[in-house]
């Protein structure tokens, strides 16, 4: 007798192999490296930035106050928000590295990309403050060239650091009237960099972001990608030419474009075009493509690829819900990013394991609540087959004033743009 339910695992995990590692290489094309180890923790505020770099040996005062080892992602109310007598930490937080740069570049750029810190956030190389975020769902970049310069030219580069460049980050969950999670929620605010930090390399010339529309009819007959691009250009290039290849499920590239763009300014288009009968993405058979673009040429040549998926859906008015023409129920379910013992600091493993039990109990529909998730999340829900309900964090909070207001439009805008190519989002 044949074994169903074996089989559907065996192919479940086989999906799940073939879709992480086919993310796992958009981030080695991007010159992407997460850096998780090697940092130190303070669960308070400083005096300044200042008390965060100034050298210090071992017994003197200047060594106060005590910092502790850690790893990212961390989350400083891992253990105090599951304690029934007391109030979880809601404030300040600081964190610090020493980074070793090797741009392989020439006149390329160096970006630090947050994947999520809660609430607010402020960035320094040395003391010079390089950037600031509100948002703790938000994913971020920050460009720490210029400043990366800098500090090289100092005599403490050598001298104190030892050719590293020193990185402070400080994390802030208090509580605030003005922001948007409020703290009326029914859900914990959440501080540190709970999730990935990641030190990225560029050319000169980069893309900041990728926008691919894949649409297709309920039948599945006429495919059309729509494909633009928005750049990070701080040197002000003029123009640059695109190759844009289409490559199928299988791996085989079935469409090749190529462009001269010649505006670089705002959302550039790249390319459109149909595709005959594309390999369909469903809850049963989530078929992903990838869209590959690079830019430039030689040395400086930088590649971005992102998976894509063609469907249709339709929300029947006082009717059933419609997936590529056909009537679908949906099982679902509702998830936060948190884990016993890490908080919202959940590592990529953790949440492989989770969303491969919640596909193995016949979940095709998910809610991600209250808040934009981790693109990890909505990777896994691509290559699994699961449709997803996400929303920005506007919880129990009223209207709010002005501050409030614009940072929800904010964080919508962040939101859409970020996950913008995820079929699994409907």
């Amino acid at each position: 007798m044949f074994n169903y339910s074996l089989c559907f695992n065996l192919r479940l995990k086989l999906v799940l192999f073939i879709g992480l590692g086919l993310y796992a290489q958009q981030i080695s094309a991007q010159q992407k490296t997460r850096i998780n180890n090697d940092w130190e923790f303070l669960r308070q505020d400083l005096g300044g930035i200042w008390e965060s770099v100034r050298p210090a040996k071992a017994g003197d005062p200047e060594t106060v106050p005590l910092w502790q080892k850690v790893t990212l992602p961390h989350c400083f109310n891992a253990e105090d928000s599951v304690d029934p007598d007391l109030n979880y930490y809601q404030g300040p937080a600081w964190y610090r590295s020493r980074l070793t740069i090797e741009n392989p570049y020439q006149n390329g750029r160096i970006l630090l990309y947050f994947e999520g810190v809660g609430q607010k956030t402020e960035v320094y190389v040395y003391t010079t403050k390089v950037g600031a975020h509100v948002g703790g769902y938000d994913e971020w970049t920050v460009d720490i060239t210029d400043a990366v310069a800098a500090f090289k030219k100092t005599e403490v580069y050598g001298k104190q650091f030892g050719g590293k460049i020193p990185l402070s980050i400080r994390a802030d969950n208090s509580r605030d009237l003005e922001m948007i999670p409020s703290d009326l929620s029914d859900f914990n605010l959440y501080g540190g960099i709970y999730r990935y930090l990641n030190l990225v390399y560029t050319p000169a010339l980069s893309v900041d972001k990728l926008f691919a529309t894949a649409e297709v009819d309920a039948k599945g007959k006429l495919g059309k990608l729509n494909v633009k691009a928005r750049f990070h250009n701080p040197g002000n290039a003029a123009s640059t030419e695109a190759i844009l290849k289409l490559i199928d499920p299988q791996g085989k590239v079935v469409v090749t474009k190529n462009a001269s763009l010649n505006n670089l300014s705002g959302d550039v288009a790249i390319t459109s075009f149909e595709l005959k009968s594309p390999a369909i993405w469903s809850t049963d058979q989530p078929n992903l493509y990838t869209v590959e673009l690079s830019i430039g040429a030689g040395a400086d040549q930088y590649k971005i690829s992102d998976k894509i998926g063609f469907r249709n859906f339709e929300f029947v008015e006082n009717g059933p819900f419609l997936l590529n023409g056909k009537r679908l129920l949906l099982r679902g379910t509702h998830r936060h990013e948190d884990h016993a013992g890490v908080a919202a600091a959940m590592t990529e493993e953790m949440m492989r394991t989770e969303m491969k039990m919640v596909k193995d109990m016949g979940v095709n529909f998910i809610r991600l609540g209250h808040y934009q998730q981790s693109s990890i999340i909505l990777n896994l829900c691509d290559s699994l087959g699961i449709l997803v309900w996400e929303e920005e964090p506007w919880c129990r909070g009223g209207l709010g004033g002005d501050v409030f207001k614009e940072q929800a439009r904010r964080m919508m805008t962040n939101m859409i743009e970020q996950h913008y190519n995820h079929p699994s989002i409907i």
